[in-house]
């Protein structure tokens, strides 16, 4: 059996015989280290070449690995490098690799033992910075994993009543960070508990003169406070520097760190010394009185102020506004005026926009923090920190609610389709997401969502959307393998997981408490009970969205304000002057918002008091209010009558599907089924003449949503009006009824474009340029409006004499600060076209950052 030997220096033995030249030279012993680090399931072939070769050209590249494995295997073996025609692993049958076992092993004794030392220490490839950057990526991440697994077993020592052994972990993590506060003030403790106060007290003094020197800064407080409170009875005693350590009466903890101190400078021995003489020379005596415990780092909670022009994108229902890297020195998020990517670096007063990220939604951080992604419609990008244009990696499949950036360098991303699970793609330009998870429809599952990677790159957590069979939803936490995307749920009522560096699952209940409970991410299960940490987090209206991130070192950060989902009705001009409908009117949620045909009176899909979705009539402005629907659930897209006595909107009632229902709009008659169909029915609108009702089906359906339109009592089945492999949405007929308005990605994006209705195959104009969402007509159809990719609303002139054509357009004012939707128009348009009725926050966002945050999970998780 071959070992080879990660951490620490880089080394590749065979237990029978020595290990051939050949293959200790660099190459292929640095292509072994990197098989090594790729895991179980390997690299690809293009990572590989770009770590070893990334000056070279493609073909040059590639024979210069083939050439390497060819080496590699004559000396070795052939079967110890298994290969496809694009990936290359190293055969774990032939081979142990510490780090492999390290990592099976890591809150254990084993995983203490088999480490060694910082991964690949002394062993660079200069000419790689990409190389570089990822093993120091995993240096920090093993280091990190050791310094918890002896946290671990020190804890379990003190639980079990082994305080001496508790000493002899705490002091192992305080020798290889002589330096840490929390290590020594654990150290302290520990030492206290095992009836040596007085050592202790000592070692406090070593570690303050030793922050002093080495660091010349004084010495965390908390230190000096702890050694005060230890002294209490004092207990001194002279000491001699000088005598020597190898004085037999050497206790087992003392004995411990006597082995330490061969690998330390001859400064620090010698302080190091003083401690062990002190140890011995100095009696402990008894214990008596009140012991304080050691003070933990000191949580503290802020919020950032934000200038206006660098404002959070408001909420939306699908996707995602924040992050933070791993390190915790920057913040990503979506905001400012056209709604783009912002980076606030932890030291800094402004944030600054990426350009070329208009409209981005959903920020995720590359492992090592260099690089941010962002997610559109169908579209996944990469920015780099240090400059240069965004990067696409995939142009079609992906969605919008979450994406992850594990350490295998796939980004795994929601797809936009309904009905289908996550999917993973390599995060290089280019690449074809591929489905990574599969729907459990016989469980009722029927979406995926919100994933996020394991550290250690074994699973991903995600959650999962259910639809029972009264037609009611629910979320819950599921956790699926990697790489066979096998999934199965761990926890109910929840949604938007994330797993903490400190060992714990957090994640929000659906009444929006956040909770945190032990998760093991080696096993994938949940090893304890849920506590609450805090209440009132902010969900996104159905997707399940919440403004929470949290770095690898414990930082969390958070949005208030709009994020508790407060939001308002506001008349804005077409120059982007806006003005509350009706301050005494506060909503969770508002969406659809359709005006009837005289303009005085609203229907709109709302949420108050935490109540489902329904339908509300409203008189405008300030005028009273109805909830018109009153069963059903997920009622929305609100649609008047051409007579303006009733409204038409979708809802999912006792079919199970969401169909068509019209309703009075005064609520004096029940609801009437309008139309059921086999696929999901949305966004209904009626010819001018009320002959034709125009809807479209959901994306999950053939097609990817499809435009149809039906005469009531005249057509049997509805008739498709625009209907292909592509996903249109967002239909809108002209005042007259002879023109439809449609969005067709067709091209890649959502654009904008006009059929004549309902002949609609007799010709078809682009509108948009450069992507487009949420047509909407003018009244008097000289004008359509729609949103586009900067944000901005856009108005262009329509001529229909003597035949079809366009006109000027022009953007009137910019729109990212109100509610947006692809799927349908979130404003309405006023009768005299001078004003559009849009959705807002109804109180600017606030980022709330709270410093050392895993002290208080520890501490509330424990009760």
């Amino acid at each position: 059996m071959l070992i080879l030997e990660l951490l620490g220096t880089l080394s590749l033995r065979d237990e029978t015989r020595p290990v051939p030249v050949a293959a200790q030279q660099k190459r292929p012993l640095g292509l072994l280290a990197i098989l090594g680090l790729g895991g179980k399931p390997g690299l690809s072939r293009d990572r590989i070449e770009a770590y070893l070769w990334p000056e070279s050209s493609g073909a040059r590249a590639q024979h210069a690995l083939d050439q390497t494995v060819y080496a590699i295997r004559h000396a070795l073996g052939s079967d110890l490098i298994l290969s496809t025609a694009r990936e290359f692993r190293l055969n774990a049958e032939l081979v142990r690799v510490d780090a492999w076992e390290f990592e099976q092993a890591i809150r254990w004794t084993a995983a203490v033992r088999h480490y060694k030392g910082p991964l690949l220490d002394g062993f660079h490839f200069a000419d790689s910075h990409e190389l570089e950057s990822w093993i120091d990526t995993n240096r920090s991440r093993l280091r990190l994993e050791y310094q918890r697994a002896i946290e671990c077993l020190a804890d379990r020592s003190a639980e079990a009543g082994d305080h001496s052994q508790s000493v002899t972990w705490w002091r192992r993590l305080a020798n290889a960070d002589p330096l840490s506060a929390g290590a020594t003030k654990k150290l302290m403790l520990a030492l206290a508990a095992a009836g040596d106060r007085a050592s202790a007290v000592q070692y406090a003094r070593v570690y303050q003169e030793l922050v002093r020197q080495e660091l010349e800064m004084e010495p965390d407080a908390e230190i000096a406070d702890l050694a005060a409170a230890l002294s209490r009875p004092a207990i001194t005693a002279t000491v001699d520097l000088a005598v020597s350590p190898r004085t037999p009466s050497v206790t087992p903890s003392v004995a411990e760190s006597t082995l330490e101190v061969k690998e330390r400078s001859p400064r620090d021995r010698r302080l190091l010394y003083a401690v062990i003489v002190l140890a011995m020379l100095i009696s402990g005596g008894a214990i008596w009185g009140w012991l304080r415990p050691v003070p933990a780092k000191q949580v503290v909670r802020s919020m950032l102020a934000i200038d206006s022009t660098e404002a959070m994108a408001p909420s939306t229902a699908w996707s995602g506004r924040l992050a933070i890297s791993p390190d915790g020195s920057r913040m990503a998020y979506i905001g400012g005026p056209r709604s783009q990517l912002l980076i606030r670096a932890r030291n800094q007063l402004h944030a600054i926009g990426v350009p070329g990220t208009e409209g981005a939604t959903s920020p995720f951080f590359s492992p090592d923090g260099r690089q941010v992604g962002f997610l559109r419609d169908y579209i996944v990008q990469i920015a780099p920190l240090g400059g240069g244009p965004p990067i696409t990696v995939s142009n079609s499949l992906t969605g919008v609610s979450g994406a992850s950036w594990g350490p295998d360098n796939f980004i795994y991303v929601d797809a936009i389709e309904d009905g289908v699970g996550l999917l993973r793609v390599e995060a290089k330009p280019g690449a074809l997401p591929k489905p990574f998870t599969t729907l459990d429809t016989a469980r009722g599952e029927i979406d995926h969502a919100w994933p996020d990677v394991l550290s250690n790159g074994k699973g991903v957590l995600f959650t999962v959307r259910f639809r029972g069979k009264n037609g009611k939803i629910r979320l819950s936490i599921a956790v699926a393998d990697i790489p066979s995307g096998k999934h199965r749920v761990i926890v109910d009522d929840a949604m938007y997981a994330r797993y903490t560096t400190s060992g714990h699952l957090i994640y929000v209940t659906t009444n929006k408490t956040l909770m945190v409970v032990p998760f093991d991410q080696n096993s994938m299960k949940v090893t304890g009970e849920p506590t609450a940490l805090t209440e009132g987090m902010r969900l996104g209206f159905v997707g399940g969205s919440a403004d929470l991130a949290v770095s690898a070192t414990g930082t969390l950060v958070y949005a208030t304000g709009a994020g508790q989902g407060k939001q308002e009705l506001v008349w804005v001009t077409r120059d982007g002057r806006a003005q509350a409908v009706d301050p005494e009117w506060p909503s969770d949620y508002l969406g659809f918002p359709a005006l009837s045909p005289d303009g005085k009176w609203l229907a709109v899909a709302r949420v108050a008091n935490a109540e489902p979705t329904n339908i509300w009539i409203k008189r405008l402005d300030r005028g009273p209010s109805i909830k018109l629907t009153l069963e059903g659930n997920d009622n929305s897209g609100p649609a008047w009558t051409p007579d303006g006595r009733s409204v038409t909107f979708s809802s999912g009632h006792a079919t199970g599907a969401t169909d068509l229902w019209t309703e009075r709009a005064d609520g004096s008659a029940p609801a009437v089924m309008q139309l059921h169909e086999k696929r999901n029915l949305h966004n209904a609108g009626w010819s001018p003449d009320g002959k034709w009702l125009i809807f479209r089906t959901d994306v999950a359906s053939p097609g990817l949503g499809d435009i149809l339109a039906i005469r009531p009592g005249i057509d049997t089945a509805p008739v498709p009006v625009a209907a292909t492999t592509f996903t249109e949405l967002a239909p809108a007929l002209s005042p007259n009824g002879r023109w439809l308005a449609y969005s067709s990605n067709e091209t890649g994006a959502d654009e904008i474009y006009v059929v004549p209705f309902p002949n609609t195959s007799a010709g078809k104009w682009a509108i948009s340029t450069g992507a487009g969402t949420e047509p909407l007509w003018s009244h008097r159809g000289s004008e359509l409006f729609y949103r586009a990719a900067s944000g901005d609303l856009v108005a262009v002139a329509i001529h229909t004499q003597p035949r079809f054509s366009l006109g000027r357009s022009a953007a009137l004012f910019p729109a990212a600060g109100f509610t947006s939707l692809r799927f349908a128009p979130q404003y309405a348009v006023a009768p005299d076209d001078r004003r559009f009725l849009m959705i807002r926050a109804g109180a600017p966002d606030q980022l709330i950052v709270v410093e050392n945050w895993f002290e208080e999970l520890r501490t509330k998780s424990q009760r």
